[in-house]
């Protein structure tokens, strides 16, 4: 009889394979999946378009809003946490049109001081929102080289013509 031994893995470690094989095999077809955390293997695109999803998908139970929580910056989390107040913020003006969203079209991810940025356009029932999310790469850990979002900024809003 042969043994194996595995090796003991830490829950970071555990984190991150579960993250890396849930994207690289598509088996996190659910945008509101427990598997969805930061992780360094992470683009800043897939972090955003990761809380997009799930804010689409938000449910009764605002398990997308809990999503995007876990992808918000530590400085994010100070401001606007613990998560019954994000969620209370994300579901007033103008952060509501992020939840149940129609559809997204999103722009370059572009270098700024601190990190870098990504404007989208938002379609919803009401009109066209475009978002500008600004991300910061961790330095220290917890989870140290992963892309966090700092904050997301509305910059403009057009009602639809009726």
């Amino acid at each position: 009889m042969m043994t194996i031994l595995l090796p003991q893995l830490s829950r970071a470690q555990v984190l991150f394979i579960s993250t890396f094989l849930c994207l690289a095999l598509s088996s996190c077809s659910d945008p509101l999946s427990n598997k969805l955390v930061p992780s360094p293997t992470l683009a800043p695109e897939h972090v955003v378009r990761i809380q997009l999803e799930a804010l689409q998908n938000n449910g009764t139970k605002d398990k997308g809003i809990a999503v995007a929580f876990r992808f918000a910056s530590p400085d994010n989390k100070r401001s606007t946490g613990p998560l019954e107040r994000f969620a209370r913020m994300v579901k007033g003006e103008p952060y509501r049109a992020l939840l149940n969203h129609e559809k997204v079209t999103y722009g370059p991810v572009e270098p700024i001081a601190d990190g870098v940025q990504q404007r989208i356009i938002l379609h919803t029932k009401n009109g066209i929102y475009q978002f500008v999310f600004e991300l910061s790469r961790r330095e220290v850990e917890p989870c140290l080289g992963c892309w966090l979002t700092d904050s997301v900024l509305v910059e403009t809003f057009k009602p639809v013509q009726i």
